[in-house]
């Protein structure tokens, strides 16, 4: 099967999910990389259980939105969920649509529903963080920066 004819299937394994009230925060475990998702990217990634077609999920989204939700605001979701790693495989639309041509349509029916987006960011893992922290007194270091010079844990 083609990476264009599977149903949008959500990563879980790996990850820690926190709901807050208009975005989600994901943080993965296995590349360390913490990622926000606005409200529309997150309804469109609580969507994909791998059973739902890119036709039932706007369906959904309008019901859940009360507004018209475009498949291509769909689309747009799922590539940059899937360039974010956030999905099982990614799903490639036959013909592209860019994100500038979703936000010219929304600004035309003034869409109640914001262009769905990814803001990801590399966190150090728990052994760099000790890095740069103050040490001596009883204070060890220990992860990947194990020495204590000049008071301060260092690689």
């Amino acid at each position: 099967m083609s990476t264009n004819s599977r149903l949008p299937q959500a990563r879980r394994d790996g990850l820690i999910v926190r709901e807050l009230p208009d975005e989600v925060l994901v943080y993965d475990n296995d590349d360390n990389k913490a990622h926000c998702l606005n409200q529309t990217a997150a309804a469109v990634w609580r969507h994909c259980d791998g059973e739902t077609s890119v036709s039932e999920i706007s369906f959904r989204l309008a019901r859940e939105f009360s507004t018209p939700v475009d498949e291509d605001v769909v689309w747009l979701a799922l590539d940059t969920l899937g360039k974010s790693g956030l999905l099982e495989e990614p799903i490639v639309r036959p013909t592209g649509v860019s994100r500038g041509a979703v936000v010219k349509k929304a600004a035309l029916v003034g869409a109640a529903l914001s262009v769905p987006a990814v803001f990801s960011v590399l966190a150090p893992t728990a052994g760099a963080a000790i890095c740069s922290q103050a040490c001596g007194g009883g204070i060890t270091c220990t992860g990947s920066c194990p020495t204590c010079t000049g008071g301060t844990c260092q690689p």
